[in-house]
């Protein structure tokens, strides 16, 4: 019976293992089947999908083929519309008279509009000029500038040497030889040693004046090294928080970063000293808390800390709400103090100042500043932002100081040593600010600023103010002794600048000023959708949006009165200049109907700026008569009735009349369409018969070079007694004489202006 039941255990157990391998081998033959039928769906699916990339890509070729069709065709619109845009204008800039020879340098240069656009970038032989598209080279053909240098070249070819217009194939013959092909490599890699050159040149200068300033601070540290003695209310507390603040710092002087107890306790005695500085804080003597701050060696406290940040190579050992609290200390510190601001001159603690804004203005983004994420990021960008403008802020007010101490120096009839010292301290400050790159930073900020003006809680217009006035105080060091008229001071130049501030100004554009003011009006139009219409004017403006436009175009009128030649020459740039007048344009519609003091100040400003910008200057005078209607002249014909009638606003506004149109005929004829010129016959045999003149900026001989006013005279009064319709085909005649009788009275040309 056992080995029965022993064998059926055996069969049972062959049986169990048979069924088991059995099913071991459909398992692994159900496995291979997936895998493979899986292998076979993702063959499937990478071949649908290659399918579909390759019908993506040629739909997105296509899509391509059209875009770049799209835009040759708007491109080819865009010539035709500027080849045959303003004939009134730009035709009679480009007029010949056949009985002067001489005008025939302005002949124009016809473009045929079916040409093909400029593929690539040209440049001009004759000018020597880089043209940036080909919409600049339709432009440049026709400009005054090409067509006289033209002339001037087709004449020298003349074997007989008589003066000879050439002829329209001549011309385009000419053109064809002195427009050569650039390419985008040689653009880049003249530009990149241009650049190089002009950093390494700066870089070398500011190095050797750093060495110098760092010198004679050393030795005025160690004349005065003693402290005067002095008491006050708040001196127990300043000793105490400059105690505390030197034992939170010994903590940095290990390379550490401050912690947070540590940053508290900063935090907290820097507050309390904007406190005691403040006039509207603790105490009214804040001059006597300054003086004692100074003597407590405050300042090189101050400048320890503000070095935490101050280099780039080094690591930030504080946060930038911190240094931006400790400028605002040293700006409450040395606001409205003469002997304050003296001393951090001639130590050199005002180097820490220069060096950390031009570290921050470099790192502050603009794209990361107008788009805030997250509570985070704002305080860490308010913060930089706030940083940089206390920055500013201190160094525009010792600046302002300076300038002061600098006036009061030149009224002295000798200088003294001590004079002397000041004006070389001030002099290598200044031309240290330029070659550090401060104005280069403060160009590249102006150049990317758009719309921001009313975004992060108001912050960013203070800091462009202050800016702005750093670059004005900056600009003033190099005024004249006296007040000198702008015309004829070419032989002075190096003379005005002796920190090289205009010139360094001049390389950047004037700091990009023009651009940042078209960023930020056409921002403020986009923002409050309001646009300047014929017969209904909605348009208003940020209070702070009006006070960055005051103060730049006060700043470039400062730069035209020392350097009217530069500033013609930049402002007289194709992008400038064309910038220029859509600000110009958008500053006079919103000024000739908004009655307010400051839009009143701002009308005063474009005026004064229009005036030096084309006064004796043909090709920015037929500038202002480019354009959609109505162009800057007809605007400027067209300003409020007290402009024409009382003597304060005809003293502002005629001269800049005088400068657009006085020898040139685009002008002038456009501005007899709009006005009467005898109106500016009385104005300037006004002034000639005058024996007192005015000092200031509007003054008639700051404006209009004395030696032209008789023939300003000359040349208005002819046309003015000739009709509307025969200016075009006779040419008026200086020597013609007038009847007295034939003179009409002042209220007689006024009733016919109102009637106009």
């Amino acid at each position: 019976m056992q080995e029965k039941r022993k064998t059926k255990e055996k069969m049972i157990e062959q049986h169990l293992n048979e069924k088991r391998k059995q099913k071991q081998t459909a398992a692994i033959a159900k496995q291979k089947s997936f895998q493979q039928k899986r292998a076979e769906r993702v063959a499937r699916l990478k071949s649908t999908t290659v399918e579909l990339k390759k019908k993506l890509a040629l739909k997105q070729e296509e899509s391509d083929r059209r875009h770049v069709t799209q835009i040759e065709e708007i491109r080819r619109k865009a010539v035709e519309m500027s080849a045959m845009r303003g004939p009134s204008a730009e035709n009679s800039h480009h007029h010949t008279s056949p009985q002067d020879d001489n005008k025939a340098t302005t002949t124009t240069t016809a473009v045929s509009a079916t040409e093909e656009p400029v593929a690539t970038r040209k440049c001009c032989t004759l000018c020597n000029l880089l043209l940036a598209s080909d919409l600049h080279l339709q432009t440049h053909l026709r400009g005054t500038r090409h067509n006289q240098l033209l002339i001037e070249r087709t004449s020298q070819k003349n074997e007989n040497g008589t003066k000879k217009s050439p002829t329209q194939e001549e011309i385009d013959t000419f053109n064809t030889e002195c427009i050569a092909t650039v390419t985008n490599d040689d653009i880049v890699r003249q530009e990149f040693a241009f650049n190089k050159e002009r950093k390494h040149t700066m870089k070398k200068r500011a190095k050797k004046l750093r060495l110098r300033i760092t010198q004679r601070s050393t030795a005025y540290e160690a004349e005065n090294a003693q402290r005067p003695h002095l008491t006050s209310t708040h001196k127990p507390r300043i000793q105490r928080f400059l105690h505390e603040l030197e034992k939170s710092l010994n903590t940095t002087a290990r390379k550490e970063p401050l912690n947070t107890t540590n940053y508290l306790a900063c935090q907290r005695i820097l507050t309390e000293f904007v406190k005691i500085f403040d006039t509207h804080g603790y105490e009214k003597d804040s001059p006597l808390e300054q003086r004692v701050f100074f003597s407590l060696n405050g300042y090189s406290t101050l400048t320890k800390m503000i070095e935490l940040r101050a280099e780039c190579h080094k690591p930030a050992l504080a946060p930038e709400s911190l240094i931006a609290l400790a400028a605002s200390v040293y700006r409450a510190a040395t606001k409205n103090n003469l002997e304050n601001a003296l001393y951090i001159l001639k130590s050199g603690k005002i180097l820490t100042l220069i060096e950390s804004l031009v570290r921050h203005l470099t790192g502050l983004n603009i794209d990361d500043v107008t788009t805030i994420n997250g509570d985070h990021n704002e305080s860490e960008k308010l913060a930089q932002i706030d940083l940089v403008n206390n920055l500013a802020e201190v160094l525009a007010n010792s600046m302002t100081i300076y300038n002061s101490i600098l006036d009061d120096i030149r009224k002295h009839e000798k200088e003294t040593n001590e004079d002397k010292s000041t004006i070389n301290c001030l002099t290598d400050i200044i031309s240290y600010m330029a070659n550090v790159g401060v104005l280069d930073r403060i160009a590249t900020f102006f150049r990317t600023a758009r719309a921001i003006i009313n975004t992060t809680k108001s912050r960013l217009p203070d800091m462009i103010t202050h800016l702005l006035n750093l670059v004005q105080q900056m600009i003033l060091f190099s005024r004249p002794k006296q007040c000198h008229s702008p015309f004829g001071q070419s032989s002075k130049k190096s003379s005005n600048d002796p920190a090289q501030v205009l010139n360094i100004m001049k390389s950047t554009n004037f700091c990009e000023i023009f651009f940042l003011l078209y960023g930020i009006l056409v921002h403020e139009t986009d923002n409050n959708n309001q646009i300047i219409h014929d017969n209904h004017h909605t348009i208003t403006l940020h209070e702070k949006t009006l006070i960055i436009v005051q103060n730049s175009l006060i700043l470039l009128n400062t730069i035209a009165i020392l350097d009217l030649e530069t500033f013609q020459t930049v402002l007289g740039e194709d992008t400038i200049s064309l910038q220029l007048r859509h600000v110009t344009n958008y500053i006079l519609a919103y000024c000739n109907h908004q009655q307010t003091s400051i839009s009143d100040t701002l009308l005063n400003q474009i005026i004064l700026l229009i005036g030096y910008y084309c006064v004796l200057n043909q090709d920015n005078q037929c500038r202002l008569a480019f354009g959609n209607r109505p162009t800057v002249l007809q605007q400027l014909s067209c300003l409020p009735f007290r402009y024409f009638v009382e003597s304060k606003y005809m003293d502002i506004l005629f001269p800049t009349l005088i400068a657009c149109s006085f020898d040139c005929e685009t002008t002038r004829t456009i501005l007899q369409t709009e006005m009467s010129l005898d109106l500016i016959i009385n104005f300037i045999q006004t002034k000639l018969n005058e024996t007192n003149e005015n000092d200031n900026e509007f003054g008639f001989h700051m404006r209009f070079p004395r030696d032209e006013w008789n023939n300003a005279l000359k040349y208005y009064r002819p046309i003015s007694k000739l009709p509307l319709n025969s200016i075009a085909t006779h040419e008026p005649s200086g020597n013609k004489n007038h009847n007295d009788e034939e003179k009409e009275n002042v209220s007689d040309i006024l009733s016919k202006e109102i009637k106009a």
